[in-house]
């Protein structure tokens, strides 16, 4: 199968280094490049002279990658002597004399790598460490240990720092990345390789800054579909609200935490929290709640734990079960306390230890447990150290200790280190670990919302709509009228009243509080939604509201309500259901506009007020952008969006040759089981013809890569028909009985393409209907070639591929392949 395109920068297999520092990988080779490295030493005044052969590159062929050590002003000089080489990937390690100008060499390099068709990575980066492979291509002599985490920073400093860290705790990496001043290689394209390496289970982001927004959201939503990611990000702060009193920054901030939350990612605040998040991140174990039962050997580091708990935390105390607090007064001693926390005064010993964290783990309303221990010359901390040590790692839910202190404790914590079972210094940080792997849960659970299969009960009138909007624009106005602003909401069916009486504070129910909605723009994440209190008390107070980016279904337009300071603190207990229905359907629709129509610059529905049948809404201003919109989002991928819109319009109702019924449309998360089903179904050659492996059925990870889509880089669709269903007798069940998917490939420019039919549905011509519905997307898309590569024994593929126009030749790589390929162009196919 073709490599990964970064592979070169990962696992090079031919490798040329110019320097003028010593660097650890011409010091220690690694064994994969014993007969395989090219060194040339740079010194002061003379000439950068390569040779014309290099060590295990046959002729003709290009050098993996390149790595230049050079100081100021002779960075053009070594790029000029690369040439010849043709190196895959080049890395830019800083030299002896930084530059002065920075981006000087940043636009050098951006553009050798264009005219040699080179990837770049840096200048001023760290390098990249891969230690499985014993690779250090980085200016640190320190090789990081052996592990299942991805560092990936654009900080040199933050990198040793961390590197310094993990040794002194025994965490390892399966790579380590610092980017520099990302010339061609960035954040995005860093992560597209981690997320499909094998070697990495989870990924920690330092950040200073994000270049392109779809770009890094597509990768990220990506990598965190498939391992847990967590992201430190330089900012206002992690705050998930904004303020009428804020100011850009913090907005700025609130928008990109949004982002992190759909993608499933975890934001993290504090450099001290990246250790933390490091710690638990190697644990398999994720609490599937918030709720957290703590047991201490005294009263102070249980509350000072506590006190990060707080209400706005990710994680709060649990409320134990009767009989939880029975079991515990049987094992503990008279007069510890058995409600959460849990304390216990007398020495601890092993076997006590074990008894308390059987309980609760078996406490139905705990999703996880904190053991906080402080030094006591009574207790066999030892003993409870090597006991937590082999029942945490099974144990059905999540404990995560603290040994406080350093002297006696840190050999204890390292114990706990040794079996991957997080230990912590301090109750806060422990506290804070806990809250990370809720939020990981609950962001998870936002990633998997998408837009319903089909539109809400009526369907927006989107030609009167972007019609409204056109004449606006010819008049070249930037504002709509009130009476434009009530049609134009009509279009999307916004369950809205306009009083125009509200806007002075007269309406009709004391108790109803004033709510707002307002759409703004992020200069580089596109439009949000903030929801929060309205009118001008929210003007004086600054009060807090919620933000998130759309497009939003259901699940997430209650989120964004019941995350707002006004939800807590009056609606919850105000609101009718009835009316809450009311503004989770506006809050949709109003996403539905902001998807649809990207020249919505803004928009505000301020004061809002709660009433049946409908919305009351004082005031509503809408403005537009003066550019106009030639192509219709859904034909530019919706590129005015952060997130792009699960593409129902690709559903289609379509039949075989013998006339019976089956549906095409995109796969969606909850098509998970329904995939596995389809592939366990398959023969076995069938699955090898498709996987060129064995495998009976699709591990975890590759269920929830195929099924977590981000549309923006990639579509799968899926062919299913209605069969009966043996679980419900008399009842249908939807089966799906084919699966096409494509990838978009790293150039931007084509997609590789995979395609199964389910071996009873052969010679149906659905596998034609599926890769043409395949085909059009791409090329919707604004793709100019589609490729794959199949299995020159697969003579069923081969013939299908050439009967839809596919040319075909031998692999590069891999004779026993055939490369398939199509030239969108003008093809159509129906």
């Amino acid at each position: 199968m073709p490599r990964h395109s970064l592979f070169s920068l990962f696992e090079p297999r031919t490798l040329v280094v110019v320097s003028e520092r010593t660097l650890s990988v011409t010091q220690v080779v690694p064994p994969t490049l014993e007969k395989h490295i090219t060194q040339i030493d740079v010194l002061n005044d003379q000439a950068i002279v390569l040779p014309h052969e290099f060590a295990g590159v046959a002729p003709g062929e290009r050098v993996d990658q390149a790595v230049i050590c050079v100081s100021h002003g002779r960075l053009p000089d070594a790029l000029s002597a690369l040439r010849h080489c043709k190196p895959r990937v080049v890395l830019l390690l800083p030299g002896h004399i930084p530059a002065p100008e920075p981006l000087e060499d940043l636009a050098y390099a951006r553009a050798w790598g264009a005219m040699n068709d080179c990837m770049v990575l840096g200048p001023r980066s760290f390098g990249i460490q891969r230690p499985h492979l014993q690779l250090n291509l980085s200016l640190n002599q320190q090789e990081a240990q052996i592990g299942r985490v991805a560092l990936v920073t654009q900080s040199r400093t933050i990198t040793a720092a961390v590197l310094d860290w993990a040794a002194d705790i025994n965490l390892g990496f399966s790579a380590v990345v610092s980017l520099g001043d990302e010339a061609v290689l960035d954040v995005a394209d860093i992560l597209d390789y981690l997320a499909m390496d094998p070697r990495t289970d989870s990924i920690a982001l330092y950040l200073e800054d994000t270049s392109s927004s779809r770009s890094f959201s597509s990768a990220l939503r990506a990598a965190a579909s498939v391992k847990p990611v967590v992201v430190l990000k330089i900012g206002a702060g992690a705050s998930d609200a904004i303020s009428d009193a804020g100011d850009a920054a913090m907005a700025e901030d609130a928008v990109f935490n949004a982002l992190v939350r759909r993608a499933g990612a975890v934001r993290i605040r504090y450099f001290v929290q990246l250790f933390s998040a490091l710690k638990v991140l190697v644990y398999t174990r994720h609490p599937k709640g918030r709720r957290i039962a703590l047991f201490s050997n005294g009263d102070g580091a249980a509350q000072l734990a506590l006190d990060v708990m707080g209400p706005s935390s990710a994680v709060f105390s649990a409320e134990l079960s009767s009989a939880t607090i029975t079991a515990l007064k049987s094992a503990l001693e008279p007069g510890a306390v058995t409600a959460n926390p849990v304390i216990s005064y007398a020495p601890l010993a092993a076997d006590r230890a074990k008894n308390v964290m059987d309980i609760l783990v078996n406490d139905a309303g705990v999703d996880g447990v904190l053991v906080l221990l402080a030094p006591d010359p009574f207790s066999d901390l030892k003993g409870v150290a090597h006991q937590l040590a082999e029942i945490a790692p099974d144990a059905r839910k999540p404990i995560i200790t603290c040994f406080i202190g350093d002297a006696s404790m840190r050999p204890l914590r390292h114990v706990l280190d040794h079996v991957g079972t997080p230990a912590f210094r301090t109750p806060e940080s422990a506290a804070n670990a806990f809250g990370i792997l809720a939020s990981y849960h609950y962001n998870q659970t936002l990633s998997l919302q998408m837009l319903p299969p089909e539109p809400l009960s009526k369907p927006p009138r989107l030609d009167e709509a972007r019609a409204l909007l056109r004449t606006v624009q010819i008049q070249r106005r930037h504002s709509l009228n009130e009476d434009e602003c009530e049609r134009l909401l009509a279009c999307f069916y916004v369950p809205i009243h306009y009083k125009e009486e509200l806007a002075e504070g007269k309406h009709h129910d004391d108790d109803s509080l004033p709510m707002a909605i307002r759409v703004r723009r992020d200069n580089r994440f596109g439009p949000f939604i903030v929801f929060g209190s309205g009118g001008q008390d929210a003007l004086i107070s600054g009060s807090y509201r919620a933000v998130e980016l759309p497009p939003l279904n259901n699940y997430l337009a209650r989120q964004l309500v019941q995350r707002s300071s006004l939800w807590r603190n009056a609606l919850s207990h105000q609101m009718t259901p009835a009316a809450f229905e009311l503004l989770r359907e506006t809050l949709e629709r109003i996403s539905d506009m902001i998807c649809e129509l990207p020249e919505l610059e803004s928009l505000a529905i301020d004061p809002l007020f709660a009433a049946e049948p409908l919305l009351n809404a004082g005031a509503i201003r809408i403005a537009v952008s003066p550019k106009t919109v030639l192509v219709l989002p859904e034909n530019a991928g919706y590129g005015h969006l952060a997130i792009h819109p699960y593409p129902r319009r690709l559903t289609e109702e379509r039949s075989f040759k013998d006339g019976g019924a089956w549906l095409m449309r995109p796969i969606r998360p909850e098509d998970a089981q329904a995939l596995q089903e389809f592939v366990r179904g398959l023969s076995d050659e069938s699955r090898y013809m498709r996987f060129v492996s064995m495998l009976r059925e699709l591990t975890p990870r590759m269920l929830a890569r195929y099924t977590r889509i981000d549309y923006d880089r990639e579509l799968a669709l899926v062919a299913t028909v209605q069969l009966p269903n043996p679980e419900h007798r008399g009842h249908l069940r939807e089966h799906i009985v084919g699966f096409a998917h494509y990838l978009r490939n790293p150039d931007g420019r084509g997609a590789e393409y995979a395609l199964a039919i389910g071996d009873a549905w052969h010679r149906r011509g659905l596998g034609a209907q599926l890769m043409g519905g395949l085909i059009n997307a791409a090329q919707e898309q604004g793709l100019t070639y589609i490729d794959g590569v199949v299995l020159s024994s697969n003579r069923p593929m081969l013939a299908l591929m050439t009967h839809l126009g596919f040319q075909n030749d031998q692999d590069a790589e891999d004779p026993t392949m055939r490369r398939v390929w199509l030239d969108l162009g003008e093809t159509r196919l129906s």
